[in-house]
């Protein structure tokens, strides 16, 4: 399923600006427990164990066009992860996932499938910026060999460490051979715009789209934020909140570092205020397409008219 194409993407105008369209695409969809969305008082293996509220959960990545090449935002999951059995080495995690969340997935949801549904090739993928490497957002990499896998060096080292899969961060399907990954280092910037975020990362020199720190869901979980004259500015969060509105009244789902998690909040919160009209959306939330459309309206009433 692919949502959120703009109606400016083709136009002769918008060939002229650094980025012509960005799409939201549905990679499957699931369900999660209401406490792991919503967040929750009770411990986090009470809710997997015993919870039974499930709430639907969407799975999405985005695409950007660029004019220097498309820019993924994250790569979707594969959906292998339920037909095969190995797919999780640890028993353990094959044991939690179901209870974790509920998949509907096919063959039609691999980021290759995906991107053809779009009109696109995944071989014409250039970069995929990867928010996090939870397995969800980094099932499509193997399907992407040519790409440039852009991840935050603090988000790496996660790898480093003791049993990375306890956090479902999965080693064997992100420390692949045809994999060219490249870890980024965010620099200290002066612009007002940015303070309290720590640095910055431009990924083409141009400022239309900035890659910020947003920790919290995993230590090193990233951000994007997308500019481009005559649209709402657009920040995609990855899964630092599931919903924008959460962020917004400070609800912190049920995984992750709440300490972390609200700093980033409140950080976000205050991007926000420098930037009217800021669109913050969320990996998992159902409003990602029109939010995105909404962003993305201005230009196309103007080439209207």
């Amino acid at each position: 399923m692919t949502d959120a194409q703009p109606e400016n993407s083709v136009s002769p105008q918008n060939a002229k600006r650094p980025i012509s369209a960005v799409q939201v695409l549905r990679c499957g969809e699931a369900e999660q427990h209401a406490e792991h969305r919503y967040g929750s008082r009770l411990p986090q293996l009470w809710w997997v164990f015993f919870g039974t509220r499930w709430v639907p959960l969407p799975l999405q990545c985005f695409l950007i066009h660029h004019r220097n090449g498309l820019i993924l935002f994250d790569t979707g999951i594969d959906p292998a992860i339920l037909s095969d059995k190995d797919y999780i080495r640890q028993a353990i995690g094959r044991f939690l996932l179901r209870r974790i969340f509920r998949f509907r997935l096919n063959a039609s949801n691999r980021i290759d499938h995906v991107l053809e549904a779009a009109g696109v090739a995944a071989s014409d993928i250039r970069t995929a910026v990867i928010s996090h490497l939870h397995f969800d957002h980094v099932g499509g990499i193997a399907q992407l060999p040519q790409a440039e896998l852009l991840v935050s060096a603090r988000e790496w080292a996660i790898l480093s460490q003791p049993h990375p899969e306890r956090e479902w961060i999965l080693r064997e399907h992100i420390e692949i051979p045809s994999a060219k990954w490249r870890q980024i280092t965010f620099t200290p910037t002066d612009d007002p715009l940015f303070e309290g975020f720590g640095g910055a990362y431009d990924i083409e020199g141009d400022s239309s789209m900035i890659l910020l720190p947003t920790p919290g869901h995993t230590a090193g979980s990233m951000s994007m934020l997308i500019r481009q004259e005559g649209w709402d500015p657009i920040l995609l969060v990855g899964d630092l909140t599931y919903e924008a509105c959460l962020l917004d009244q400070d609800i912190v789902p049920g995984t992750g570092d709440k300490r972390s998690l609200l700093s980033s909040f409140a950080i976000v919160r205050r991007l926000s205020e420098r930037l009217p009209g800021l669109r913050i959306v969320p990996s998992h939330d159902f409003g990602a397409v029109d939010a995105v459309s909404q962003a993305t309206r201005q230009t196309a009433k103007l080439e209207k008219g």
